[in-house]
């Protein structure tokens, strides 16, 4: 029995372990917590020199449900030594053997197993991983899209037909181009259920703008993306997934003065609040443009929610800096995906708020 059926996720986004995205998660209703189920690349938390740091931070954000964990990918190493411990998780050594005692001895965390590297050791690897009864994911990412009809099959082999087993699709970014991707994403479906009958799916991608000029509102792509695919497949093993709103390749270090932005999400489409001014009086002004506007919702009572209310008043400690912008956009953003397709619920959180 897997620790968490993929027939009872209802969304699943890959979120970094960074301040804003761990927040975001931390500061969700617990009933949200339950209902989705995240992707969290391991990398150094902040400036720690243990990879126990990073594991703490994912419970203080997740409690110790079932949780989707990855080696992330390679950054430029320092002298710390967490980039060691990361750097042996990556070994192929003996089927990744690191890898799967890291996994065992953290019995929260549902594996995505580490492919195209070693086809031997791979496939040692999955055996063993999808031996723990926990579930197991596979990411494949749009380079590695050629190669999934073979891996599809391996995998099928080894699973018993990709019991528990969820094949991620994952396109990084995407833009409008949604209705030609979702052809070739039910292409790729197919090909996993010839292979892996059992598995389940999700789909994921990242539509959030890197620039903001001259554009007030955005419509969510990669929803998009995965309603026409469920259209033509059906809702029937396959999970939506994103990055929780944020973006899928991170931007170049600038050096200029960010203007004062609060972005609002609500089901379909992200709403943009620019001012021309950075620092607290122009996300004072922005907040208080959008919660004069009738986009606002003023009935989902969530910590985003909140953190627009406490900064439209002139709160000092709410949002100030892009980070803080940033972690309100990714909590509403994820309260609003994970009952995208039961929105009678998304207001009910149960959670008091004062004022």
């Amino acid at each position: 029995m897997p620790l968490r059926p993929w027939d009872s996720v209802s969304y699943l986004p890959l979120l970094a372990l960074k301040p804003a995205e761990m927040r975001a998660l931390e500061e969700l209703p617990e009933q949200t917590k339950d209902r989705l189920l995240p992707l969290v690349p391991l990398r150094p938390w902040v400036g720690s020199h243990r990879l126990e740091s990073s594991i703490d931070r994912i419970a203080v954000s997740y409690g110790d449900r079932p949780v989707l964990v990855e080696v992330g990918e390679r950054e430029v190493p320092k002298s710390r030594p967490v980039f060691e411990e990361l750097e042996a998780l990556r070994s192929p050594d003996e089927g990744f053997d690191n890898w799967c005692e890291f996994i065992e001895q953290n019995e929260n965390y549902i594996p995505v197993a580490q492919v195209g590297i070693d086809p031997i050791a791979e496939r040692q690897q999955i055996a063993r991983l999808h031996a723990l009864e926990r579930g197991l994911a596979v990411r494949i990412e749009r380079s590695a899209f050629g190669g999934l009809g073979r891996l599809a099959v391996e995998i099928g082999r080894l699973t018993r037909g990709g019991l528990d087993v969820c094949f991620m699709i994952d396109y990084g970014a995407v833009r409008s181009d949604h209705l030609l991707i979702a052809a070739q994403t039910v292409g790729l479906i197919r090909t996993v259920w010839a292979a892996a009958p059992l598995a389940t799916v999700s789909v994921s991608a990242s539509s959030f703008p890197s620039s903001f000029t001259n554009l007030p509102r955005q419509l969510i792509f990669e929803r998009r993306l995965f309603d026409e695919v469920a259209g033509q497949l059906g809702h029937e093993r396959l999970i939506y997934g994103d990055r929780g709103s944020a973006r899928a390749d991170q931007l170049g270090g600038g050096s200029g003065v960010i203007p004062a932005r609060i972005d609002y999400p609500d089901f379909e489409q992200w709403t943009f609040f620019r001012s021309d001014e950075a620092g607290l009086d122009g996300y004072i002004e922005q907040a208080q443009a959008l919660m004069a506007s009738p986009l606002w919702n003023g009935e989902l009572r969530v910590w985003g929610t909140q953190m627009i209310e406490r900064t439209a008043r002139g709160d000092a400690s709410a949002i100030d800096t892009p980070s803080k912008s940033t972690a309100a956009r990714i909590n509403l953003h994820l309260q609003l995906q994970t009952f995208h397709d039961d929105p009678g619920a998304v207001e009910d959180t149960e959670d008091d708020w004062e004022d």
